[in-house]
């Protein structure tokens, strides 16, 4: 069901290990290296951004949640959640695996990330706007579910992400 997304994911992962090989084997300093390193650690950022969509959907199959596909594989989205079929639990542990993924990658590029090289920065800079997204976005949403007792809408593309639940 999610081959496509696994498969596209995973030729977004190698091409940023590619571009970043390629990045330190170029002569430093040039126009070449700046485009590579650049293009590398926006690729970084992107693979954090992937496994946090990974996270919740991990979260979503583990509880069982209704789900659907996203339509396109160019969506920024792996699916969408039914909010008027999964539980207000569901819908937390869904949350949390997100955050989750979302901790683990900061750790990760916290800890191994080489702040010496422009691809590690922008990494590390882009790992840090999208986990501060992640606070601002998600987080509310979170909260409302947990102190709340129905399941918030959720979804940018259309899907069953009609109203919530009390269950």
């Amino acid at each position: 069901m999610f081959r496509r997304f696994a498969i596209r994911d995973l030729l977004i992962l190698a091409a940023t290990v590619g571009l970043w090989w390629l990045s330190l084997a170029v002569a430093p300093g040039t126009t070449l290296a700046s485009v590579l390193s650049i293009s590398a650690g926006v690729g970084a950022a992107v693979c954090a951004y992937d496994l946090h969509e990974w996270g919740h959907l991990l979260g979503a199959h583990l509880t069982d949640s209704v789900y659907v596909p996203a339509r396109r594989v160019i969506s920024p989205f792996l699916f969408s959640y039914d909010a008027e079929r999964n539980t207000r639990a569901q819908f937390l542990v869904m949350s949390l695996a997100g955050f989750a993924a979302t901790a683990v990658f900061v750790l990760a590029l916290w800890l191994w990330m080489p702040q010496d090289q422009l691809a590690g920065r922008i990494a590390w800079r882009g790992a840090l706007v999208l986990a501060a997204l992640t606070v601002v976005i998600e987080l509310p949403i979170f909260f409302r579910a947990l102190l709340g007792k129905t399941v918030p809408r959720t979804g940018m593309f259309k899907g069953p992400t009609v109203g919530g639940s009390e269950r």
